[in-house]
């Protein structure tokens, strides 16, 4: 053989290793048993009946965001099965990393068992679920396709639903695109947003709906449409992650199936209060004309959208079937009647658009499409919202980055090696030579060595310790009044070596990944799924190095902060949360921004005798893409002020606004906002087994709401 086509005989040897390599390494699930042969299917997947799939289809999975996902198992087999479920996701497919979640199962002979796992989904490719047996062989494999179009999600919870034919694919004619395609956590543009009504499965043997046990499962719904019935019979998890969902600024529509249900407590704790029959009001049946999309945004699909309905009043068999409700803060809307619940809106409709004749109906159409404009729309005034992509937070880790705050060191390390460079060499061996005795300046540079040496490392020891850190960074939405609201936290955490670390959910209900410095990091979280909640397992921390984990729930702020309307221009701000505010901004409508250095617990204090800040601070406008006029926040129009009041506390809104992806209504115009910092955080003194010593806690409390 020649030495040309030995060298090729080689070079072939060595790229079918490689190849092979390669494809055992794609084989090898992360986390199944080490050894394992994936291409051997198990002989489980004869005797199981597995059904996995989003929990309201295609159009309910985004691209970087969080989904729920469905699996179900039934055992037809003679012998009981256990394993472990996973559903992965390539966040870039040229380097496989991807974020995985995993939960363990275990099904008897005849038995079926049932399992929700969230999802941190990729940017690029379809999860893909992956069932194993107890041995780490394939029992399915399947991948969850998800919709490539920009729809407007209405979740119809029904078993059929009777909507979608009408209403799939109008153009709903927001000013505002809340769902538009992201890359990389920034909106790439693209058609106008059009509705897709989804349906969640049901549950076979109880006959009721599988929903969301976490509020990211709703993260692509923009309303969601359901019977009192059926609201009245969930259970304590659905019904949290949904009054979650609504909590956080979504739309909640129902339609009262029975008189009784209006008695219900679930029901008056959404809208305030007993619900009572009343008449229809005015503005229900006033005419109403749709908005269209924005003239600068173009569909860039190949087929046009349907033409958006139109009438002008209901047909006579709907008139007769109208109803309206009123009681706790409900008020007649273009729908029926509506009350806010946190962020978001609850509307009791004075029609059922899911059975005849009102399924039908063009008026209905017309109203239920606004609905889901106005939903669209209300997001603009939410900063964040569970399971939304998750975006660069480079800032929030600088805020977070024990680092940051030991630069004092760098100084006294710097100086004291120009000193050591100074006294090591010329002082030393000039003195020494003085002295008629050179060669002791050689026995005496070693010891000064050592002491500057010393002293560097007790500089640093001093200022980043000798344990772990963690950190936190926490802001809470909530509305006027009320007690709890949905929380956005940043949890920090440091350690000088190396090691392994686990971190759980504050809650059952919370969801958590690790979060992207830049636009282009890649995230390999595995997430693992039980009763407690989640937790993110086989982080590997760096020394010195702060990794940052995002995590989406709930806060409960003592009896909240109420807003009060005490005349036009005039709000009256109260402080039940248990702890002193600090930089406290209100936006009250008519007059602007204002400030106020602080406020003890159990005061009140008239917005009048807040100080005016510059009208820059809140009144600097922006818009949509669609057009949407907002009001941003600029932080350094109140930079000495917010300084002065709590340090480091301007910085820390700063870095809150830097992990937007895209301009928000920070002061919706018809409501007062209030933003403040709540002193001494949550409370917690440990987060992981690491001291917390910093522990920041953020406060936006829209519209008027509670007790003077």
């Amino acid at each position: 053989m020649s030495g040309v086509a030995r060298r090729l005989f080689w070079i072939t040897c060595v790229a079918v290793a490689l190849t092979a390599t390669a494809r055992d390494g794609h084989a090898q699930e992360p986390g199944a048993p080490a050894g394992e042969e994936q291409g051997k299917w198990a002989p489980e997947a004869k005797t199981l009946e597995i059904m996995a799939t989003p929990l309201f289809g295609e159009p309910s999975i985004p691209q970087g965001g969080w989904a729920e996902a469905l699996v179900r198992i039934t055992n037809r087999g003679k012998a009981p099965v256990a394993g472990t479920v996973f559903i992965s996701s390539a966040m870039t497919p040229m380097s496989g990393s991807a974020s995985r979640s995993r939960a363990p199962f275990s099904v008897g002979v005849g038995a079926t068992v049932s399992l929700q796992l969230p999802l941190r989904v990729g940017e690029y490719n379809e999860p893909l679920v992956r069932v194993l047996n107890a041995a780490g062989k394939v029992i399915l494999e399947q991948a969850l396709t998800r919709s490539s179009v920009n729809n407007t999600v209405l979740v119809d919870v029904a078993k059929a639903s009777a909507l979608g034919s009408a209403l799939d694919g109008v153009t709903v004619g927001s000013r505002n695109d809340p769902w538009a395609v992201e890359f990389r956590g920034w909106p790439t543009g693209g058609s106008p947003t059009t509705v897709k009504v989804a349906s969640p499965p049901y549950d076979p043997v109880t006959g009721d709906p599988v929903l969301p046990h976490r509020a990211a499962g709703y993260s692509r719904a923009a309303a969601v449409l359901i019977r009192s019935d059926e609201l009245s019979r969930l259970g304590a998890t659905e019904l949290e992650a949904l009054a979650g969902y609504v909590m956080e600024g979504g739309t909640l529509a129902v339609v009262i199936a029975r008189p009784e249900d209006m008695r219900h407590p679930t029901l008056g704790a959404f809208v305030g209060g007993d619900v009572q029959l009343t008449t229809v009001g005015l503005v229900t049946v006033k005419e109403l004309v749709l908005s269209v999309p924005p003239s600068h945004i173009t569909p860039s699909v190949p087929h046009a959208a349907k033409p958006q309905p139109r009438s002008s009043s209901p047909e006579p068999a709907i008139s007769e079937l109208l109803s309206g409700y009123g009681g706790g803060n409900l008020q007649p809307s273009a729908y029926g009647s509506s009350a806010p619940y946190g962020l978001g809106e609850v509307h009791l409709l004075a029609f059922d658009p899911q059975t005849k004749p009102a399924v039908d109906s063009v008026w209905v159409h017309t109203r239920m499409i606004d609905l889901l404009r106005r939903a669209n729309e209300r997001l603009a005034g939410v900063l964040f919202r569970h399971g939304a992509p998750h975006t660069a937070a480079s800032d929030v880790r600088r805020q977070l980055d024990p680092n940051e705050s030991v630069r004092w060191a760098i100084v006294l390390a710097a100086l004291l090696l120009c000193v050591y460079s100074i006294f090591s060499a010329p002082v030393n061996f000039t003195y020494w030579r003085s002295k008629h005795r050179p060669l002791r300046a050689l026995f005496v540079l070693p010891i000064m060595s050592a002491a500057t040496f010393a002293a560097v490392v007790a500089i640093g020891v001093a200022a980043k310790g000798c344990t772990g850190k963690s950190r936190h960074l926490t802001v809470v939405e909530l509305g006027g009044g009320m007690k709890t609201g949905t929380a956005r936290r940043w949890r920090g955490f440091f350690v000088p070596n190396a090691r392994e670390l686990t971190i759980r959910a504050g809650s059952a209900s919370s969801i958590l990944g690790t979060e992207m410095m830049s636009h282009n990091d890649e995230t390999k979280d595995h997430v693992v799924v039980d009763r407690d909640g989640l937790r993110l397992v086989d982080l590997q921390l760096r020394p010195w190095e702060t990794l940052v984990v995002r995590e989406d729930g709930y806060a409960t702020l003592g009896d909240g902060i109420a807003l009060v309307r005490k005349g036009p221009d005039e709000t009256l701000v109260a402080n039940r949360t248990g702890r002193r505010l600090l930089g406290l901004v209100l936006y009250q409508p008519g007059m602007g921004g204002l400030f106020l250095d602080s406020l003890d617990d159990g005061g009140s204090v008239s917005s009048k005798t807040f100080m005016p800040l510059t009208m820059m601070t809140v009144s600097r406008t922006a818009t949509t893409p669609g057009g949407l006029p907002l009001m941003d926040f600029n932080v350094y129009g109140a930079t000495a002020e917010l300084d002065e009041a709590a340090a480091g506390l301007s910085g820390a809104w700063m870095a809150v606004a830097d992990t937007l992806n895209s301009p928000r209504d920070w002061f919706p115009p018809a409501v007062p906002t209030l933003l403040a910092q709540v002193d001494g955080g949550e409370g917690k003194s440990r987060d992981s087994g690491l001291a917390l010593d910093s522990d920041r806690l953020l406060v936006r409390v829209v519209g008027y709401g509670g007790r003077p």
